[in-house]
Formats: structure tokens, C-alpha cells, sequence
């Protein structure tokens, strides 16, 4: 495909998007390209338009999907989705498009079913084009009466003329309004373009004082937040009318957008004429929703980078939009080591949240902060208010922490932190009140077959080879810890080593037989807590090396630990657990405890252990989808990636430091 315009050529994964490799029109080759493209109707549509003409290639009609990213395309956020129309664009209604097209032929059953549960979700989440951090709706300020919105738009959109509007709509629909609802509140909704100061509107503040009833609405609110609270809108060729539609509300046009004149809009002041009599068919909303969001428009997904399934980016967004609304507009970072000040602010790339480091010297204590591991519980000691913990997740990477490995997961914990347990926790709190409906029990499941079946593990190293089970009526794995963890100093009341976790289990279970996994820290000789050969010849019957954690648990009947994620990954096995700490996972009724938490009221099953942990506590980060400024994304994207990276026999990015060798020595030494 050809461009007219470097900047379309610059879209990040355009190529992608259109399913052929993209070229800028100065290098046009004859035998090579067979279209060429511009962009809605600006410059480079025209000048694509001439082109064409002259050469004899298909025109291509390139914009924006209708849920396109996580920020304003102003604030160059790449589109996750576009259209693509060979006959017009959706827009322009002087003329027959792809999507018109679409929505003149017959509904299929089964695509509007589809359609019905994607509006369910996109209402319920309040998707927009735009999926910013919105200011809050106080529902106070509307009345009880009757609230009307009336939409303006960013003058001189595209929209407007190719709707047969001008400026004179917006005044015309704005006065019918208030004429139609002498009653009601008028809502005047800014665009969020005009809101950012990037754009101009249509009316005049000043104009607007005459009007009693009329209120100038310039919060910068979430879009379906907003339709939520209204009785009927009023638009010229907005795509909230669109989205009005989804929530329910009458919708009244005054020019011709794509979804007017299929019998679902009111009509009557809408000049129809320009349509010269093509849409003469009535159609559901589903089929409409279908006909744009799943036939017309195209999605990119910024975990694979290749085109995807409007469900798999509805997904990513929807974790998104929910991780933005927990986060202030300015963090300070405390804490972090230099290799980590550079993964962080990929957790955190919203475009409301301005994140600094203190290197130095500690925030100041009213500043929201958030720390890694101990320098967080030191603030919180100190009476720091607005303190949240950051540490690494459960399905961490491929590759040791210690080793300096990205993780692809983190906690973010405001109250405490999950392996502390001398005080509550987020995770607990959240564990305390969790209630899972169908779809996260069944989202549970597939999560747990999933990591069972790729043998997907925290750090996911080891060799992977079938171990042969003991001839023993009896199996047990011990797994060591790194000695000098927190999870042991603020998890365990009475046994803190590795040697006497082992001495201990061999005295309980004098016939069992024993297995015993030191940590991979500990292995490397990156960290403290190596046993000594002799005592693990006399309190262990094997030791494994080399397979992973993962393998190790087909073979065993039961696995013993201090405060050990291996503990939880063996419950995800259907394994029997003894726990001689207090780890995030102990006390909910599924494992053997010798300690107990009195804050920890629930008996849970393993589905909400699960749910609680692995989707609603821990946070997911992928490198590869940095440039299109998106934070979070799925587990389930994770162990894509993880699976990815061991079929390619390679690990995620080293970053191993001069200091990571000198320490790894140190500690060796020190072992030994």
C-alpha cells in the first residue's frame, strides 16, 4: 500500500492493520503496489484521491477507530484501531461507504448476539474512543426532573460538513432543545479536544448566559458516565450519539452521521436529502454495532503486534481503564535501584500520572509514593500516609529477579504488602470479601488449566524433562527460600532456615520419602541460604537440581515450605500443602498450617484463591507494548509470552549490571 503522508507512515503498526506492507507514494513502483491511501478527509485523502486517478490504483480511506486508544490521538497515543473503506469512509454521507454497505445487508443471529454481549461489556466498563482518566460524575447535580445533553464538536471537524451540517446546526439543534424541554436542565457537553485547550467549539460561552436552562458542561467526564445520567441526547454527527444509542437513551440528529436513518435515531431535523434515498432499510442497534465494530473496524493487538479480535483489545482496555482509576495524578518512586527505574514507569504510563523519582532523599511525607519492598514499610512506619509497596508478582518472567530480569508482573499494595504477614494487606483485604460471579469462576478454571498445562511457573526456569516418581508410598518436596527474604523475617514465628525447615519435616515424617528443591537464587549463588552437603545427605533423600519447580510436582504427593510461592503453585496442582510460616496463601481453609491469622475470616475455594491473586491483586506488564502507551495487560498475555519465549529457547532482556556479578561472588563466598 501507498501514503501520501509521512505521518500516516509513522502509525505504529499500520502495516499490520492493513494486512500488506506500507510505502510512502515517492518510491511508487508500478509492478509493486496496486493502492494507495489517505487519511479521512484531509490532505493526504485528497492527494491520495489524485493519485490514484493518475495511476490507475485503488483509493483507500484510512481513520480512526471508534475505540481507539488509551489517550488522545493529539497526545500522539498510536491508534489500536482503525477503518478501512475502498468506496467512501463512515463519515461522509454525500456518499456510500464500506460500512453503509455492510449495514444494507441481512442480520445474521448469531453476529448480533455477539454484538449484544460486546454493548453489555462496553457499557458496563464505560469504553469510549478516547479511554482517559475521566473526572468523576457527581450524580447530584443533575436533577431528578429531566436532563438533556446537547453535544458539541471541534470546529471544523470532518464530520460536520460530510454530515450536510454547518455551524448554523449546532445553534438550530441547541434552540429545538430547550424549545422541546421547557422543563429539563440543558447539558452542553465540550469535546475533550476543546477541554485540552487543542481545539475550538461551536458556541460562544458568552452567547450562552441568555439561556436560563443551559449549563456549559466542560468537566473532562467520561462520555458514557455522562449519557448515563442524561434523558435524551442531541448531537449534530457525534459519535456519542453512537454511543447513547448503546446506553438506551433517544438520540436526536441534526446532520447525517453513519448511524442516523436506519429507523433507531429521530430523524425529523436531519437533512436526509444528501443520502439520495440509500438508506431506505430499518436495522437493529446490534446489527449496526456489528457492521462497525466488528466488520469495519480493525484492531491491533499491542501484545503480539499483529492484528487481533476486537474481544482481545476490549480486554487489554478494560484492565486499563481499571488500573488508571486507582492512581493519582502525581507519584513519586522511592527506593528503586537504577535497572528498575526503567521498567517502572511502563506500569504506570497513564496519561494522567506524572511520575518522579527520589533518588536521594526521601518525599515528602503528604506526597502519594509508591516503594519497593522495605523502604515502603519504613515510610509507613514513619507515618507516611499515601504509601504503596511495590514488589514483584506471581508469574514473574523468564528468568531469575536476581539476575536482573524485567518482570512481567508486579504487586502494587497501598495498605501492605502480601507476604508481610505481622499486619493486613491489600491481598488479604481483598481475599476477606472476594465473590466471584460465573464468568470469573470459569475465567478461574481456564486460568489454572492453562498454567498446568504449559507448566507455566514464577520465574519459569529449569530444564523441562519427565522426572520418574520415587518407588515410595510417600512423596514429599521441601523447597528452600532465600534465607534472608521478607516473606521468612515477617512469615515466620519459628522456623527461618532452610536446614531447619528440612530437619524438621524429616523428624515429622521419619518414612517419607524426602525431595528437596533449593531456591534458584540460592542455587546461582545470588543469594543466602545454602544447606551444606552433608546435611542434605543426612535429612533428604534426593535433591533436584536442574528440573523445574513445575516438574517436580508430578511426582510428589504433598510439598512442604516456610512461606514459599511454590507452596501456591502446588495448590494450583491439586497438591497437598504444609506451610511452617504465614503465606498469602495459608489460612483460607487449603492448606496444613502450624501457624494462624486471625484476620483471615474466609474459607475460600481454589477458584477464588486464584481469581483474588493472580487477576485482581497482581498487575501485568509487557515491554512490546511501551510505544502504544499502554500499561497493563492480562496474565493470560503474560503466559502467551512466557510460552513464546521458551518455544524461541530464549529469556526476556538482561540488564546484567557490573554489580549483579560482584554481589553474586560476595554471596557465594559467603555461603561456601
Amino acid at each position: 500500500m501507498l501514503v501520501t503522508s509521512k505521518g500516516l507512515l509513522a502509525i505504529k503498526g499500520l502495516s499490520q492493520l492493513v494486512d500488506e506492507p506500507v510505502q510512502h507514494f515517492a518510491n511508487f513502483n508500478n509492478s509493486k503496489h496496486q493502492c494507495v491511501a489517505g487519511w479521512g478527509r484531509k490532505k493526504s485523502f485528497f492527494r491520495a484521491q489524485r493519485y490514484a486517478q493518475k495511476h490507475h490504483l485503488q483509493l483507500v480511506c484510512l481513520e480512526d477507530g471508534f475505540i481507539r486508544s488509551m489517550g488522545l490521538g493529539k497526545d500522539n497515543y498510536p491508534p489500536l484501531s482503525i477503518v478501512y473503506d475502498k468506496t467512501g469512509i463512515y463519515f461522509d454521507a454525500t456518499q456510500t461507504s464500506d460500512l453503509e454497505s455492510l449495514i444494507k445487508k441481512f442480520e445474521h443471529e448469531a453476529d448480533n448476539l455477539r454484538a449484544k454481549k460486546l454493548i453489555e461489556a462496553i457499557i458496563d466498563a464505560e469504553i469510549s474512543k478516547y479511554n482517559l482518566k475521566f473526572q468523576e460524575i457527581d450524580p447530584k447535580q443533575f436533577q431528578p426532573q429531566k436532563n438533556i445533553l446537547v453535544v458539541d464538536q471541534t470546529f471544523g471537524d470532518q464530520s460536520i460538513g460530510c454530515a450536510g451540517a454547518d455551524q448554523t446546526s449546532f445553534y438550530k439543534m441547541l434552540e429545538i432543545a430547550i424549545s422541546s424541554h421547557p422543563n429539563a436542565k440543558i447539558w452542553l457537553k465540550v469535546h475533550p479536544d476543546v477541554v485540552a485547550g487543542k481545539a475550538k467549539g461551536h458556541f460562544n460561552p458568552i452567547d450562552l448566559k441568555k439561556y436560563s436552562q443551559v449549563e456549559l458542561f466542560a468537566d473532562y467526564v467520561n462520555p458514557i458516565a455522562l449519557i448515563k445520567q442524561m434523558d435524551e441526547v442531541y448531537v449534530v454527527s457525534s459519535q456519542m450519539g453512537f454511543e447513547a444509542l448503546l446506553c438506551g437513551k433517544k438520540v436526536h440528529c441534526f446532520g447525517v452521521p453513519w448511524y442516523a436513518g436506519w429507523g433507531l435515531t429521530d430523524d425529523q431535523y436531519a437533512p436526509l436529502d444528501i443520502l439520495k434515498d440509500r438508506r431506505k432499510v430499518q436495522r437493529s442497534l446490534a446489527h449496526l454495532f456489528s457492521c462497525a465494530y466488528l466488520k469495519y473496524a480493525r484492531y491491533l493487538s499491542p501484545v503480539t503486534g499483529e492484528r487481533c479480535e476486537f474481544e482481545v483489545l476490549l480486554e487489554l482496555i478494560k484492565v486499563n481503564i481499571s488500573a488508571q482509576k486507582q492512581l493519582p495524578d502525581q507519584l513519586v518512586a522511592y527506593g528503586f535501584s537504577r535497572w528498575k527505574k526503567r521498567f517502572l514507569p511502563q506500569y504506570l504510563q497513564f496519561s494522567h500520572v506524572q511520575l518522579s523519582f527520589n533518588t536521594w532523599t526521601k518525599p515528602k511525607s503528604n506526597k502519594y509514593v509508591v516503594a519497593w519492598g522495605k523502604k515502603a514499610r519504613i515510610l509507613k512506619d514513619q507515618d507516611f500516609k499515601h504509601v504503596t509497596t511495590v514488589e514483584d508478582g506471581f508469574v514473574r518472567s523468564s528468568g531469575l529477579g536476581a539476575n536482573l530480569i524485567r518482570p512481567y508482573s508486579l504487586v502494587f499494595d497501598d495498605v501492605g504488602i502480601y507476604y508481610d504477614a505481622t499486619r493486613p494487606s491489600r491481598l488479604e483485604q481483598l481475599l476477606n470479601d472476594i465473590e466471584l460471579d460465573q464468568h470469573q469462576v470459569e475465567r478461574a478454571k481456564k486460568l489454572i488449566e492453562q498454567l498446568n498445562r504449559l507448566s507455566i511457573s514464577k520465574y519459569n526456569i529449569g530444564e523441562r524433562k519427565e522426572l520418574l516418581r520415587p518407588q515410595h508410598e510417600r512423596v514429599l518436596l521441601v523447597t528452600g527460600q532465600v534465607e534472608d527474604d521478607e516473606s521468612i523475617r515477617l512469615g515466620s514465628l519459628q522456623i527461618k532456615t532452610n536446614l531447619a525447615l528440612l530437619k524438621h519435616v524429616r523428624e515429622q515424617h521419619p518414612d517419607a520419602y524426602i525431595i528437596y528443591k533449593p531456591h534458584p537464587d540460592v542455587h546461582a549463588g545470588l543469594r543466602l541460604g545454602k544447606i551444606q552437603d552433608a546435611d542434605l545427605e543426612r535429612y533428604a533423600d534426593a535433591v533436584e537440581l536442574d528440573a523445574s519447580i513445575v516438574e517436580c510436582f508430578g511426582i510428589i504427593d504433598e510439598l512442604h515450605t516456610i512461606t514459599s510461592l511454590s507452596g501456591f503453585e502446588a495448590l494450583l496442582r491439586g497438591k497437598q500443602v504444609y506451610c511452617y510460616g504465614m503465606p498469602f496463601y495459608a489460612g483460607w481453609g487449603l492448606t496444613i498450617d502450624t501457624e494462624q491469622i486471625q484476620r483471615r475470616q474466609r474459607r475460600l475455594n481454589l477458584f477464588e484463591l486464584t481469581y483474588g491473586v493472580l487477576v485482581e491483586y497482581a498487575t501485568y506488564n509487557l515491554p512490546q507494548t511501551a510505544p502504544y502507551k499502554l500499561a497493563r495487560v492480562n496474565l493470560e498475555d503474560v503466559i502467551t509470552q512466557v510460552v513464546s519465549e521458551r518455544t524461541q529457547n530464549i529469556s526476556s532482556p538482561k540488564l546484567q549490571s557490573t554489580f549483579a556479578k560482584i554481589r553474586a561472588k560476595l554471596i557465594y563466598s559467603k555461603c561456601l
